[in-house]
């Protein structure tokens, strides 16, 4: 009667194994961080409405663009920390970040990529102008802002920051922020229940104009529709 395997009974079914994790774990893998990148977009999407709906209430206001971020950073103030007005001063008052004004600077001051961002396809998307005003949150998550203007402000969203892949709808959106305080994608003119870019945009060339706004055009929504998940 036989009681056990023979050596190459054992060795087959080992062959068999490792052919099977090689063809399912890159998969799982990507399944993984894929979830990951999008937990992490939905969290600073809440906290950045959040934010939006606190500004409006500390100031007495139903309208976004009746609070100080359409001011300017004020008079004489080098330091953008103490802005008190701005895209600057909502960035800096209404999250936790540990690190400011850090799109520019040395490369350990710095809370953006200093290389270019991809589309999926590989191909060059672009980079964050240094210009740019981002903060960088304790989750290392960071946000963006170029200026605000008094009907429509966007605001980028790199879920972790300088980390990798640094790949256009993995890690890098675009969004803008209506006069009521709620979100969507970028290219709205934050009229009312536009919702921005199509889904189908996203990694396709992106929105209206140029810069890394539009790059990123398109990939919330593409995010959002698919029940917070990333199909593409």
């Amino acid at each position: 009667m036989k009681k056990g395997f023979t050596l190459a009974e054992v060795l087959i079914t080992l062959g068999i194994v490792g052919i099977v994790a090689v063809l399912t774990i890159p998969s799982v893998m990507k399944n993984y961080k894929n979830r990951l990148y999008t937990s992490q977009l939905e969290k600073v999407y809440a906290q950045i409405v959040d934010a939006t709906k606190s500004i409006m209430s500390d100031e007495h206001v139903d309208n976004f663009y009746e609070t100080k971020v359409v001011g300017t950073c004020g008079q004489g103030i080098t330091d953008k920390s103490k802005c008190t007005g701005g895209p600057e001063y909502f960035l800096n008052t209404y999250f936790k970040t540990v690190k400011t004004d850090c799109a520019g600077g040395d490369d350990d001051e710095k809370c953006v990529p200093t290389s270019t961002y991809k589309y999926i396809d590989g191909t060059d998307a672009t980079t964050i102008p240094t210009n740019y005003y981002c903060v960088q949150l304790v989750s290392g998550a960071v946000i963006c802002a170029n200026n605000t203007i008094a009907k429509c402000t966007s605001v980028l969203v790199d879920v972790n920051g300088q980390a990798e892949p640094n790949i256009v709808g993995r890690d890098l959106f675009s969004m803008d922020i209506h006069k009521n305080g709620s979100l969507s994608d970028y290219d709205s003119g934050c009229g009312d229940n536009s919702i921005g870019c199509a889904a189908d945009r996203c990694n396709a060339g992106g929105g209206s104009g140029n810069g890394i706004f539009s790059s990123a055009c398109g990939c919330l929504n593409a995010v959002v529709q698919a029940g917070w998940k990333m199909k593409y």
